[in-house]
Order: structure tokens, then C-alpha cells, then sequence
């Protein structure tokens, strides 16, 4: 199964990236993903620093960062860049995934691996500036 392939059998209704409104969509519903299994999560981090670093990758998964988003939405996207999303969307939904059996001790790292994902979609939404 291709990439896309598996992003919807996980997402059913996952929409892809061929224009505008399905590259938004598809950034909610990657991202809406992603904060369910976070939100799981809530009970189990307690008070303190560790708090403060699920509250903000939850802030994250929850609202589009517009400045990565704003030229990905309209741009003429390559195969290629549209492959760098596919596998970034895919990359968030497994981490995602993980996140109900992780063992306390883990989650500090699990975290981590969160914020680079969100900052590895982010890269793959950018989009090259046009040569003058």
C-alpha cells in the first residue's frame, strides 16, 4: 500500500492535496488525528514542566500554522512536494498511534517526537520562492 494509500485506511476520509480546500482539509483532519490521541494523554502528564511542553504541542496539533500553510494552500505543487506531505501526514498519524500504549516514563521522549513531526510537516509545506 502506497503512503496516500495507508493515510486513508487510517483516515477514511482523507482528501489528499490536489487544490486548496482538500490541502486544508487534509491538514485539519492530519492534525485533528493527531489531537485525539494527545488529548488521551491529558491524565497521564501531571503538573509541572512536562505539562507546560504537552500543552503547547497540543496547541500545535490543534491550530493550522498559517505561515507554513498560507503559500503550501495555493501553491502548483510537484509530485515531489506533494510526496513530502503524504509522508509527513503519514509520519503524524503513526506517531499518533503510539500514543495510548506508551509507558509514563516515555512520554517526556514521545514529546519530542511530536514537535519533530509537526516541524517536519511544516518543512514539507514550504514552498520554493519563484526565481527572478
Amino acid at each position: 500500500m502506497d503512503a496516500l494509500g495507508a493515510l486513508r485506511a487510517k483516515i477514511p476520509t482523507f482528501p489528499g492535496y490536489s487544490d486548496a480546500d482538500s490541502r486544508r482539509l487534509a491538514d485539519e483532519e492530519a492534525r485533528a488525528y493527531l489531537g485525539e490521541a494527545l488529548a488521551g494523554l491529558n491524565d497521564r502528564v501531571g503538573a509541572g514542566p512536562l505539562a507546560e511542553r504537552y500543552g503547547a504541542v497540543l496547541l500545535r496539533a490543534e491550530f493550522i500554522n498559517q505561515s507554513a500553510f498560507r503559500p503550501f494552500e495555493t501553491a502548483d505543487l510537484s509530485d515531489a512536494q506533494i510526496e513530502s506531505m503524504v509522508q509527513a501526514d503519514l509520519a503524524t498519524v503513526e506517531l499518533a498511534d503510539r500514543a495510548e500504549s506508551l509507558p509514563d516514563e516515555a512520554l517526556p521522549g514521545y514529546l519530542d517526537e511530536v514537535t519533530a513531526a509537526l516541524d517536519a510537516r511544516d518543512r514539507a509545506m514550504e514552498v520554493p520562492s519563484p526565481q527572478r
